[in-house]
């Protein structure tokens, strides 16, 4: 049975892979085969990656199921749960909403909730920047109650998150803002708040209006990908449960309260094409932003940590600085890595939840391409 399904499934990815140029033939098949080695070496659902280099994909390949044991093969058209990837595509719908003076890197929450009482004094001088930082103190993670709600989408949803925010700020923060790197859910949540407050707006409408919608990013959606009427036409999120991979409810994910922390969907394609803006803006040629902002949204802060990016220095790849992030709602798994020197960024996705065992793979296939690339 698994001999028919790798074959079945290599197969379907040759042929959805066909039609790229012919000059990036070469690099094409050495994708492919890094992925197809790799997925089986990891024993996971499904594995894909794309290259991209100056705004034209160079490779993209799939291998795997859409649901485990069930035959039906991933194709590269598919749509991944991106996680916290998300982060930075908040940080950059805000700076949008900074450029435009609705709202300012150096806005408090106590400006911004001065109509919420008993708002605790050590969030009054919490910062927009120190919320997109991980610098402003904020918990980790909500409280199970909060995880636990799943609020409608539009004026529903962003009550709910803001009282989830408003709870939060009643209490002091879990460590004093401003003094160290702390990675939170809860502190991106609040500055989707505080966008959400200033413009009167849900932080999903926000996000279509400010950035999905301006690059053209079609497949990017909210949650877990549905199909599309035909069951199975998109992948399935995994958990493992004692050992055994158990396909998720096509809707399963965290909750919608913290999406700006973390609920985005969208094809590998579209995420090449956001990582392109990233790195066309940094030279001056994005749509959404100038180059000053795109370089304050890719500076490190405390712990390499910048605006919903790490930066990495130290040259790993023979390739530059390194600018990155990943994510994972515990059942999909997504790392976007954007090398600027080159003009290159490689994404890594995979519908399968177990973190530190895809995470190791990925970075593997991060080596692999950007060793071959860096000799090419």
């Amino acid at each position: 049975m698994r001999i028919f399904q790798t074959i079945g499934i290599g197969f379907s990815l040759l042929l959805s892979c066909a039609g790229f140029a012919d000059e990036h033939s070469d690099f094409q098949r050495l994708v492919e085969t890094t992925v197809i080695d790799y997925r089986a070496q990891g024993d996971l659902v499904g594995l894909g990656a794309v290259v991209v280099h100056q705004g034209d994909i160079q490779a993209m390949a799939v291998d795997g199921e859409r649901k485990v044991r069930s035959g039906v093969a991933l194709s590269v058209n598919d749509y991944w749960h991106i996680g916290s990837v998300t982060k930075s595509f908040t940080a950059t719908m805000i700076a949008r909403l900074v450029e435009q003076g609705r709202l300012d890197w150096q806005m408090s929450v106590g400006d911004v909730f001065a109509d919420v009482t008993e708002v605790h004094p050590g969030w009054q001088n919490v910062t927009l920047y120190q919320l997109l930082t991980h610098t402003s103190g904020a918990d980790t993670n909500f409280s199970l109650f909060v995880h636990a709600q799943s609020p409608a989408p539009g004026l529903e949803r962003m009550a709910a998150r803001e009282r989830a925010v408003v709870s939060e700020i009643r209490k002091a923060p879990a460590k004093t803002p401003g003094r160290q790197f702390a990675y939170s859910n809860v502190g991106y949540t609040v500055a989707g708040v505080m966008a959400e407050k200033v413009t009167g707006q849900p932080w999903e409408a926000l996000m279509k209006q400010e950035l999905l919608r301006p690059l053209g990013l079609n497949s990017a959606g909210f949650g877990a990908p549905a199909d599309n009427g035909t069951p199975l036409s998109q992948p399935r999120g995994h958990r493992s449960v004692f050992g055994v991979r158990i396909a998720s409810a096509m809707d399963a994910d965290n909750t919608p309260i913290i999406g700006p922390a973390g609920t985005l969907h969208m094809s590998m394609t579209d995420l090449a094409t956001y990582a392109t803006e990233h790195l066309k803006g940094r030279k001056g040629e994005g749509v959404l932003l100038p180059a000053p902002v795109y370089d304050q949204l890719h500076q490190p802060h405390l712990d390499n940590y910048a605006m919903g990016w790490l930066v990495n220095s130290d040259d790993p790849y023979g390739l530059g600085d390194m600018i990155w992030h990943n994510g994972s709602n515990t059942r999909w798994y997504t790392l976007l890595v954007l090398f600027p020197e080159q003009d290159l960024a490689i994404a890594v996705v995979a519908n399968d939840g177990r973190i530190s065992h895809v995470q190791s793979y990925a970075w593997q296939v991060i080596e692999s391409i950007a060793e071959a690339w860096s000799s090419s």
